[in-house]
């Protein structure tokens, strides 16, 4: 077997592993030996630069030390800053600046160390530490008077939080601080000083065999480098993308059809068959859950169907008990029966009641099995307007509540389903007077163009040359949060159960407004606040049309 048997029989790893090394040892070779023989030259220039990389990496403790400050300055400043964040933050900042005065203290340290630097940068060095110094310890005290007057109840006050974060943002923009950027502007430009004077030595003195050597070196590691790259591009990168084409193709298309080629048998090789294996398991789970998808939506449909069927089987014997409740109620008040006249007004409460939330669910039925029929007509909207408020006033008066319309003049005809457009507008205020008490119910009523409506309000498209009609009902009521709001479209679903329990109702007058407003071609949305009422906002089409 040869090397080149070998080589392939080893997995991914192993094989990078093998061509690293290989290019590591050479490069560490040539640079021993190349080392070795300028040691001779170098051993000066060697210590020179091993200062200045020092004095430099020095002063870039500094420059990052102050930016430390800064970075836990600004987290202190978050308005959700908690007790123990904050007590985090002001033990490193306070150890931040505990460093910074260390590394200072280095610098004098350093400077007064004529043996090992020259007098130039002794002076530069010493001037750094003095003017820094001072401007520091002011810095310090100022920071932890601010802190140490924090306690933990002011993190939970927002008018102390207010101050307390005032004050250290003024002491961030003070002169004080102002310093600090200074020290850490000096400190970058003598640690660049530094590092290129520490850069020039590299060029002074040394042999020419020595430098023959690393150059070598470096070639042979490069040319290493160029063919493990393209061995890597090829026998590993390119699988891999296509691996990856796969997954994605399969992930946005949907197409479980797809299979990635395996082209080895080592990790990518294995990689690939199980990427086909798990498509090969998810089109057989996504064929499953489509067939039961469709059961349910047959099922459901045929529910919706049956109810629809079922209208006025349910509709007849309620509106039978209404009709005998009256008529019973009419001979008591004849015949002078007052104890019977209670009781019968209660049956056809209780009947209308229930006709009410019979009539709402086989509504929502009808329309989810597709059997409602627009009858689109010309109506006056004013007109429409006015039998609404009339209809509904009893239902706002019942709970002491106060109606105010507000439409814009002349708003003209409307061509769409008359009744389907009222029932709408009468759920819509029917939901306000039920959830509002002793409070203020408004409808707006307004005519724009298509292209005037802001489309963060309204996402649905309309055409730019058409005209629709806004409506607007807002309530002082109890209003709803933000996961209220998420689910009071959905069918036989109130805000939540106390909600049911205190104001009744099926829950289903949202939602038959929700799919009435989709079928006439607009929308209906909805802006709410706990305990301060709710705007339901309807967007329907002028003239609606049937396609």
């Amino acid at each position: 077997m040869g090397f080149k048997g070998l080589f392939n029989r080893l997995g991914i790893r192993q094989k990078i592993g093998c061509g690293y090394a290989l290019v590591i040892s050479v490069t560490i070779i040539g640079a021993l030996v190349g080392r070795g023989v300028e040691g001779h030259y170098h051993q000066k220039v060697r210590e020179t630069i091993v200062n200045n990389y020092k004095k430099a990496e020095l002063l870039t403790d500094i420059k990052n030390n102050i930016l430390r400050i800064k970075i836990h300055q600004l987290l202190l400043l978050s308005p959700q800053m908690k007790p123990a964040p904050f007590e985090e933050q002001r033990t490193k900042i306070l150890d931040s600046v505990d460093d910074l005065k260390r590394l200072l203290d280095q610098v004098k340290s350093i400077s007064e160390n004529t043996s090992k630097i020259s007098p130039q940068d002794a002076a530069s060095l010493k001037e750094l530490a003095d003017t820094s110094t001072e401007s520091l310890e002011n810095y310090s005290r100022k920071l932890a008077k601010i802190l140490n007057q924090v306690q933990p109840a002011t993190l939970s006050n927002p008018k102390e939080l207010q101050v307390f974060q005032e004050t250290l943002g003024g002491l961030a923009g003070s002169p004080v601080s102002m310093q600090l950027n200074q020290l850490a502007e000096k400190s970058t430009n003598l640690a660049t000083k530094f590092d290129e004077s520490a850069e020039s030595h590299f060029s002074d003195n040394g042999g020419q065999i020595a430098d023959l050597i690393l150059f070598s070196s470096l070639l042979i590691s490069l040319i290493l480098t160029i063919i493990l790259w393209l061995y890597t591009s090829n026998a590993i990168a390119e699988p891999l993308e296509t691996t990856t084409r796969v997954a994605q193709q399969v992930t946005e298309d949907s197409d479980f059809s797809l299979f990635a080629p395996v082209t080895s048998t080592d990790e990518v090789g294995k990689l690939t068959v199980s990427l086909n294996l798990l498509i090969q398991r998810v089109a057989e789970y996504t064929e499953d859950l489509q067939e039961a998808k469709i059961a349910a939506e047959t099922a459901n449909r045929a529910k919706s169907a049956f109810l629809a069927n079922m209208s006025h089987e349910l509709r007849t014997p309620l509106n039978a008990i209404i009709g005998y409740s009256e008529m019973l109620h009419e001979e008591a008040e004849d015949e002078g029966y007052e104890d019977f006249i209670p009781d019968l007004d209660k049956i056809k409460t209780a009947g209308k009641h229930l006709l009410d939330m019979i009539s709402d669910i086989l509504d929502l039925s009808k329309i989810e099995a597709g059997h409602v029929t627009l009858y689109l007509e010309n109506f006056d909207m004013s007109t429409l307007i006015q039998d609404v408020v009339t209809t509904v006033e009893p239902l706002i008066e019942k709970k002491s509540n106060t109606l105010t319309v507000k439409s814009d003049e002349n708003l003209g005809l409307m061509f769409a389903d008359m009744p389907k457009v009222k029932q709408i507008l009468l759920n819509l205020l029917s939901n306000a007077s039920k959830f509002t008490e002793n409070g203020n119910i408004t409808l707006t009523v307004e005519k724009k163009k298509a292209d005037e409506i802001n489309p963060q309000e309204c996402s649905r498209t309309f055409n730019n040359n058409a005209s629709v009609f806004i409506f607007r009902v807002i309530d002082t009521g109890i209003g709803m949060t933000t996961e209220q709001m998420q689910h009071i479209f959905k069918a036989f679903t109130q805000a939540d159960a106390s909600t049911t329990r205190k104001y009744g109702g099926t829950g289903l007058g949202l939602a038959i407004s929700q799919r009435l407003c989709n079928i006439l071609g607009g929308e209906i949305t909805v802006k709410s606040e706990s305990e301060k009422g709710s705007t339901f906002t309807v967007f329907l089409p002028v003239n609606v049309n049937l396609s």
